[in-house]
């Protein structure tokens, strides 16, 4: 079967220009049926999400499409999908509301193959805390993050262990389901950063075992934002901060405002031309 390139490529209004886009990390293009799912939703009665109204329709179906779309893709519960403005500003959030629980003698492990999004974030709510941070070293020779290295600096007293899926730097890849199970066999919650997994390999947020995954749809030719994925029953646990007449749902209780339905409807669009 021959692989028509030239079709795909005309499915992306920026290759029309002829330049070849290699910042991967910085984003990724988009084809036209994102595009054309944000301008159809702006274009389109919207309001805050209801049941009585056509715009309080339009916005509960797009939400909902949005969520179902996440966990199809990384095999997740979509009760759990969480909406934000990046995985940086999701992974802060959630280490604030989880450090509410630690304290001193307490650790956390993060390792020296991480993006600063999931290391300062973690270290900076310990530092909040007064507990200890613990590193794992990854092997220079090979660029690997080896599972022993990790094991070594897990312990009764670990709350939380974060890790890559893959290496922003170097594209290696730590055995993250084992990770999970050596965060769990001592209670500590297991989070990881899928950003640069998730457009490069299928993902099961179940196999794997994380308790919280984050990644971000426009690194996989969606629209700016970022995602992170949870076990509902844990975050109904997480006391995260929120307005007064905010809703105690989740996932809703850890999303602010009003939603930008238009990129949530992007991101659906980015998941279906993916599938």
């Amino acid at each position: 079967m021959t692989f028509n390139v030239e079709r795909i490529r005309n499915e992306f209004p920026a290759l029309l220009s002829g330049v070849a886009h290699f910042d991967g990390p910085g984003g990724s293009q988009v084809p036209t049926s994102v595009a054309q799912a944000v301008a159809q939703t702006l274009m389109s009665p919207i309001s805050n999400r209801g049941v009585v109204t056509q715009s309080e329709k339009n916005a509960e179906a797009i939400v909902l499409a949005f969520r179902s779309a996440v966990a199809d893709l990384v095999d997740c519960d979509p009760r759990g999908v969480i909406y934000g403005r990046s995985w940086t500003q999701l992974s802060y959030d959630i280490s604030r509301a989880l450090a509410k629980g630690w304290g001193p003698g307490d650790e956390i492990v993060v390792s020296r193959l991480e993006h600063d999004s999931n290391l300062r974030p973690w270290i900076q709510a310990a530092e909040s805390a007064g507990a200890m941070v613990r590193w794992a070293e990854m092997d220079t020779s090979t660029g690997e993050l080896p599972l022993a290295s990790v094991q070594a600096v897990i312990s009764s007293k670990t709350k939380l262990v974060a890790v890559t899926g893959a290496s922003n730097i170097l594209g290696t890849r730590p055995d993250i389901k084992a990770i999970g199970e050596a965060a769990h066999a001592v209670g500590a919650l297991f989070v990881v950063d899928g950003v640069h997994l998730t457009p490069h390999a299928p993902i099961s947020v179940k196999e794997i075992g994380a308790d919280f995954f984050g990644f971000s749809p426009y690194k996989l030719l969606g629209p700016h934002c970022g995602v992170v994925v949870a076990d509902p029953a844990l975050l109904q646990k997480v006391k995260n901060d929120k307005l007064l007449p905010s809703t105690m749902e989740v996932p809703e209780r850890f999303e602010f405002g009003t939603l930008p339905y238009e990129i949530m409807a992007g991101v659906t669009a980015a998941i279906d031309f993916v599938a």
